[in-house]
């Protein structure tokens, strides 16, 4: 049903599963939470995890082949972290886009500081022929303070993508309100999991659609779990999201 395309399932690359037994057990879960298509999404930093293209397809070839069978459609992908010169990255072919039939680039910012000019590099990604989608905002401490900080990006219409824990308050108060001010200022597109490992990070996606219903509806839950997810990996415009906040069975903006 619910469609993944943040996810830290293949095993021994970055700081998400670290084996097989990891990974099954998060495969077992992402099925629990009623995922029927994922997408992982191993982090490509080369100060940190410099991961390229050719050995994480190896990899996510060999992996493939042991968790087909659990009715889980499977993507590969990658969590591009911001550096200046993503544009000839991407010409390059030093990137992985979400699902690699598309042209969509899941990109992470630094945690603690917005780099100047992230407009700019994100404008000149598309030019290059790629299309970011801004991973997981609200857990930025600067976003969390002024959301507005973000307001650029969202203008160019990239798409923002939340994590379903940050929706769910997992991640406490801060990072929750934050998740509303983004989704209810319409710069929201897709929520993913963002998982992890099997106990502290993982995928709560059931959690996080009845927090969107309660608030926004159903309408609001299924283009941001189904819907657009699903439009990333198949390289279409993603939808709008409407989240205005339902009260006492009415509407209010």
């Amino acid at each position: 049903m619910y469609v993944d395309v943040h996810c830290h399932l293949l095993p021994g690359v970055d700081d998400g599963a670290a084996d097989w037994a990891e990974s099954s057990a998060m495969l077992t879960q992402a099925r629990e939470e009623k995922v029927s298509a994922l997408c992982v999404t191993p982090h490509m930093w080369p100060d940190r995890y410099p991961n390229r293209p050719g050995d994480l397809r190896e990899a996510f070839r060999a992996w493939s082949e042991k968790a087909s069978g659990r009715g889980i459609e499977l993507h590969l992908g990658g969590e591009v972290h911001f550096r200046p010169d993503l544009a000839e990255a991407w010409s390059a072919g030093d990137l992985l886009p979400l699902g690699e039939r598309a042209a969509y680039v899941l990109v992470e910012l630094p945690l603690l500081l917005c780099p100047p000019g992230v407009e700019e590099v994100l404008y000149r990604l598309r030019l290059a022929g790629a299309e970011p989608v801004l991973a997981h905002p609200e857990r930025y401490p600067y976003a969390q303070r002024d959301p507005g900080r973000l307001s650029g990006i969202a203008e160019a219409g990239i798409p923002f993508q939340l994590t379903c824990a940050s929706v769910a308050g997992h991640f406490g108060s801060a990072v929750q309100k934050a998740s509303f001010a983004f989704l209810e200022r319409g710069w929201v597109h897709v929520m993913a999991s963002d998982a992890h490992s099997p106990t502290g990070r993982r995928p709560v996606f059931r959690e996080a659609v009845e927090v969107v219903v309660r608030r926004y509806g159903r309408e609001a839950a299924r283009r941001l779990c189904v819907a657009n997810p699903r439009r990333l990996l198949d390289g279409e415009a993603v939808q709008p999201v409407l989240c205005a906040v339902r009260k006492r069975g009415l509407w209010r903006s």
